[in-house]
Formats: structure tokens, C-alpha cells, sequence
């Protein structure tokens, strides 16, 4: 009996996996879909039918133990396993009819899908979408979507993907700020900065080198919260043509600046491109894509 009662099952390594890589019990908590306190219940129940610590639990981080790394790594295999041949068995459905999970970022989410997607709803009946907004990059091959739109240069080799359009960029305010646009180094103008979790990402370098830190009034941690501030006339922001030029309230203050062009990439696993309900949402978002090009790189303001 003591020997079964150690016996792991997947639900305890789908934990210990999920703490190790979210670093918390609360996002671990949110990726798996369950309550904080069960997660937390049901991790401390696990260490104490194993007799061993699997993670250093501090304010604001929880590091796995030396055991906690060892079942990491065997949980992330056999994950990444049954993910292959989950993807292989549902590349064989030629269904035309079912799910389709579609995920891209907020403010491609926000400002560009919503009318693509109702026309692709109506022209497809047969499908449905399933949109999942996230920052982060999601895995296909772990089948956590079935789509990914990308905002990058660099897509995933690993992906079948097609690039569908260029993202350009350019400086916004509001129409009440556009009397008084800012000079080429910020001026004394208030400017919408970007938080450290953009920093190093283009729009946020470019801000820092060309905005003086004086001028920042706010600062957005996603393009989708800057987009907001601009909008609201806390001060200029750099924002893609796409959600400034969908915003009648602002004002593009400059020229698509070009060393920020980025590609937009539609993305699908190559063990699922076959699968048609997939294809055909896929080649339907494409086209629509590719149709909104002006809204994309700013030729239509």
C-alpha cells in the first residue's frame, strides 16, 4: 500500500510542470483552470505522498527542487509526446465542420479580427472560432491552437506559415494634442511610454531613444494599453498604422517610421495544415489579410 500511494498519475505531473514554468502558484493556477487554493492543496498533497520538497516556495517565485526539476523534465516529455501524437491522429480528420482555435495578440485581436471573423463566420457556417487573445507565444505543437497570427520577422521554422502582410508603425495623439506635435527629440510634448515588458522590443526602443524621460506621463505594459492612453489624450504614442488608423479620434502624427516594420505571419503546425476545417479557415483569413495591406502599413490615412 505505501508503494501505491506514491504512484504518480498525469494530473500531478500536469502540476508540477505547470508551477515550474509559470513560476507561481496563481499562474499556474490560471493556465491549468483551476482555483489557487485547490492547485496549492492539491501540490502539498503531492509532496507529502512523494516525502519530498519539489519547489522553494518565495514571495514571488516558486523554484523547483532538484526532484521538482527531475519530474519537470520528464512532465514536459511526455507532454511534448502525447502533443505529436495527439497532432498526427487529428491531422488524419478531414472533417469540414468543428473548432478552429485561433490565437493572436490583444491589439491584433482588438483592431484587425473582429470583422475578418464575422465574415469568415458567415461565409463558413460549418466552423467554429475559437479566438484565444495572448501576448505570449503559444504552442501548436501542443495543440494550444490550431492558428497563430504573429507579429515578427523571425516566424518559427518548425511552422508552416505564410506572411500575409507588413505591419508599419507611426507616431499618434489625440485630436486635441495635434495642434501642438512634438518635435524630433519629444520636445516637452506628454508622450505614452512602454513598461519593461517592452523595453527591448522596437516601439519601446524606439521611444527611449527618441522621447526624453521627462515627457513619459504613462506607461503600457501591451500595445492594445498604449493604444488606450493615446486615445484617452494623456499624450503622443508610437502605435501600429493598423489601430491608429482604426481609431477616428486620433491623429497620425508622422510617417510610417520603416526601421519598425514588422511581418505579420499566419502560422499553422505542419501536422494540421491538411486538416480541412483548418485549411479553410486559414486560406480564408489570409485572403482577408492580405486584402487589408493599406490598413496595415498606413497607406490609407
Amino acid at each position: 500500500m505505501a508503494w501505491q500511494s506514491k504512484i504518480l498519475n498525469w494530473d500531478d505531473l500536469r502540476i508540477v510542470l505547470a508551477v515550474a514554468e509559470c513560476g507561481t502558484i496563481s499562474g499556474a493556477a490560471a493556465a491549468l483552470r483551476i482555483s489557487h487554493p485547490t492547485l496549492s492543496r492539491r501540490l502539498r498533497s503531492l509532496e507529502q505522498r512523494l516525502g519530498v520538497r519539489l519547489f522553494e516556495r518565495r514571495p514571488t517565485v516558486c523554484s523547483p527542487t532538484e526532484a521538482g526539476e527531475e519530474m519537470r523534465r520528464v512532465a514536459a516529455r511526455l507532454r511534448d509526446e502525447i502533443a505529436a501524437v495527439e497532432g498526427r491522429i487529428a491531422g488524419r480528420d478531414q472533417d469540414p465542420c468543428g473548432p478552429v482555435r485561433l490565437t493572436a495578440p490583444d491589439a491584433v485581436a482588438e483592431y484587425l479580427l473582429p470583422g475578418m471573423l464575422a465574415g469568415i463566420c458567415r461565409q463558413a457556417p460549418e466552423l467554429t472560432i475559437e479566438l484565444l487573445v495572448s501576448n505570449q507565444v503559444l504552442s501548436l505543437a501542443r495543440r494550444s491552437a490550431d492558428i497563430a497570427l504573429r507579429v515578427t520577422d523571425t516566424p518559427d521554422p518548425a511552422l508552416r506559415g505564410r506572411r500575409v502582410g507588413t505591419v508599419a508603425m507611426a507616431v499618434y495623439g489625440a485630436k486635441a494634442l495635434a495642434s501642438s506635435e512634438p518635435t524630433d527629440d519629444g520636445g516637452d510634448q506628454p508622450w505614452v511610454g512602454y513598461d519593461a515588458a517592452l523595453a527591448c522590443t522596437r516601439p519601446g526602443a524606439w521611444v527611449a531613444a527618441n522621447v526624453a524621460e521627462r515627457c513619459i506621463r504613462f506607461r503600457a505594459n501591451t500595445l492594445l494599453g498604449a493604444a488606450r492612453a493615446v486615445h484617452s489624450g494623456i499624450g503622443f504614442g508610437l502605435l501600429p498604422c493598423f489601430v491608429g488608423g482604426s481609431m477616428q479620434e486620433l491623429v497620425r502624427i508622422t510617417l510610417p517610421i520603416p526601421a519598425l516594420e514588422l511581418g505579420l505571419w499566419l502560422l499553422v503546425h505542419p501536422d494540421m495544415s491538411q486538416v480541412r476545417r483548418i485549411r479553410t479557415a486559414s486560406d480564408a483569413l489570409a485572403r482577408k489579410l492580405k486584402a487589408a495591406a493599406p490598413l496595415l502599413t498606413g497607406e490609407c490615412a
